[in-house]
C-alpha cells in the first residue's frame, strides 16, 4: 500500500483526524516522498467550505513535469474521491470548477496564481519560487524524494481548511538537514 492510498483509505468524508493518525502511524522516515504521494496528501487533508459533497476537481498543467504521474491519479483513490484529473493549458484561463490545481514550474506556473486570489482552489506547484509568488504548497526536490514548502498566509487568505497535521510536513525538522 503507497502512502497516498492509506491516506485516501483512512479518511472518512469529513474526519481529518483518522488521516492525520494514519500517517503519523506510518514510519516517516521509511517512506519516500513522491510528488502523487504529496499532492493526494494535502488533498485528503483539505476541506472546502460550503462544498457539495462531490468528487474533487484536480486540474494539472498538461505542460508540468509530472503530468504523466498525476494523470492517473483518480484510479489510485477511492471511488467517490477524486473526478478524473483534467490537464489544462496555462495559455488559458484556469476552470472555474478545479477544486485544486498543479501548475508546475517555472513563470508559466506562477502567472495563473492571479486567477486564483478570492477563490476556495488548493494551489500546488514545484520549487520554492511558487510559495514566495503565492502557491499554497511547493514540492521542492531533494536527495530521497521532495521536501513540502507551506506558505501560510496564502492557505489562510484561500478560506480553505487544512488540517494542521499537513502543515506539518512544510516546516523544517530540528536537526534535520535540507
Amino acid at each position: 500500500m503507497t502512502l497516498s492510498s492509506a491516506v485516501w483509505s483512512a479518511l472518512p468524508a469529513a474526519d481529518p483526524v483518522a488521516g492525520s493518525m494514519a500517517v503519523t502511524a506510518m514510519n516517516a522516515s521509511a517512506l519516500r516522498l513522491t510528488v502523487v504521494d504529496a499532492v493526494l496528501g494535502i488533498l485528503a487533508h483539505t476541506r472546502w467550505p460550503q462544498r457539495a459533497a462531490q468528487p474533487l476537481q484536480l486540474c494539472v498543467n498538461e505542460r508540468s513535469s509530472s503530468v504523466l504521474e498525476l494523470r492517473s491519479l483518480h484510479d489510485s483513490v477511492p471511488p467517490g474521491k477524486l473526478a478524473p484529473v483534467r490537464l489544462v493549458d496555462l495559455a488559458d484561463e484556469l476552470p472555474l470548477d478545479c477544486d485544486a490545481v498543479y501548475l508546475g514550474a517555472g513563470p508559466p506556473a506562477v502567472e495563473p496564481l492571479a486567477q486564483l486570489i478570492g477563490r476556495p482552489v488548493l494551489s500546488m506547484g514545484e520549487g520554492a519560487e511558487f510559495c514566495s509568488r503565492g502557491g499554497l504548497f511547493c514540492l521542492v526536490p531533494r536527495s530521497g524524494g521532495l521536501r513540502v514548502e507551506v506558505n501560510l498566509d496564502a492557505v489562510a487568505r484561500s478560506g480553505l481548511h487544512v488540517h494542521p497535521q499537513v502543515l506539518k510536513i512544510g516546516q523544517p525538522r530540528p536537526g534535520a538537514t535540507p
